[in-house]
């Protein structure tokens, strides 16, 4: 038997989707111990053959990758933990070790379930200090992201979003950049490139080969985000630059109407008893946490009727990033993974 087979004591199922592993190993980073990725087969399934299990003390799944961490666990004999980031559909609350719902999700509360303030795109056990005014020196940086199952973005939205950008742009004095990602529709890419060379925006097309974005990280001045991307709209938090939300409108899909139906008719708590059963999945609830996040003053609405005053805005006091310390804290405590006696 190999020796990387029992020195990696934490596997990551990879369901293929780049933000998803990006969050698990930003996670894994943080245990302290060594890891390896293993890829899922189609629709999420289980691989034909697992590799040798022997030494694998914990799972780390993500959304639709739950199953498959269910199926893996069944088939060792050493018992390891499962914890899950996200929604765990369909799953019992009590067949997980642990549950790490993202903050747009709508997942009852339980004693496994470890709630953060943030998606983990970004994090770090110790936050780099925020660079300084002078090193900022880019200007507005609006990230682009586009219609997503939660939100629509036509082009009705894009013009608003580019009217609100070029004002808050001008009230600080600064250039305007604009970034777009791989879901930004075609004929908004067209209509912006007209606008940008009638204003003197700079537009950044998305390309796999160019970081632009982590690149403005470092240097933009303040961020315009569209509502559809929490993990852009994390990273550029944790930039500790002014972050303004563009919203969105939602999509009303049959699932959501009912949901809201249901809690509206004083149900939600029958709701959640199903989804801690498993009987029910769960669903996001995007409004919610932005909400909160306005509430709390962490970042800002975009909204046409303010004024130059409010266009210079700055968070006076920022909230601490303690949600990767918290996560591993409580993984590293639970029953048996140090110990191996799982």
């Amino acid at each position: 038997m190999s020796r990387s087979v029992l020195s990696e004591p934490v596997w990551i199922l990879d369901t293929g989707r780049l933000g998803e592993q990006a969050q698990c190993q930003t996670l894994a980073q943080a245990l302290g111990l060594p890891f390896r990725t293993v890829p899922l087969g189609p629709a999420f399934s289980p691989p034909a053959r697992w590799p040798e299990t022997t030494g694998l003390r914990l799972i780390l799944s993500f959304g639709n990758a739950v199953q498959a961490a269910c199926a893996l666990r069944a088939s060792c004999r050493v018992r390891p933990l499962v914890v899950h980031i996200g929604r765990p559909s369909h799953v019992p609350v009590k067949d997980l070790d642990l549950i790490i719902p993202l903050p747009q999700d709508d997942y009852p509360p339980a004693p496994n379930v470890l709630r953060v303030a943030w998606p983990f795109n970004g994090a770090a056990l110790t936050p780099e200090p925020a660079n300084t005014q002078c090193q900022r020196h880019a200007g507005t940086i609006v990230v682009y992201g586009g219609p997503t199952r939660q939100f629509r973005m036509g082009l009705a939205e894009t013009r608003q979003l580019f009217t609100f950008a070029r004002t808050l742009a001008k009230a600080n004095q600064e250039p305007l950049h604009i970034i777009t990602s791989p879901r930004t529709p075609t004929d908004a890419v067209v209509w912006m490139q007209e606008q940008a060379e009638t204003c003197g925006a700079v537009l950044h097309l998305f390309r796999p080969d160019r970081d632009v974005f982590h690149s403005f990280l470092k240097t933009g001045n303040r961020f315009v985000v569209t509502a559809d991307s929490a993990s852009m709209l994390a990273e550029v938090w944790r930039s500790c630059a002014p972050v303004w939300l563009f919203p969105l409108p939602p999509r009303q899909t049959l699932m959501s109407r009912l949901q809201q139906g249901v809690d509206a008719v004083g149900l939600r708590s029958l709701r959640y008893w199903l989804i801690r059963r498993g009987i029910l999945g769960s669903g996001a609830d995007f409004m919610h946490w932005h909400h909160t996040l306005f509430r709390s003053g962490a970042i800002r609405r975009a909204n046409p009727d303010l004024t130059e005053q409010d266009l210079r805005w700055k968070p006076v006091v920022r909230q601490a990033d303690t949600d990767l310390m918290r996560c591993r804290r409580r993984i590293l405590a639970l029953p048996g993974l140090l110990s191996g006696d799982v």
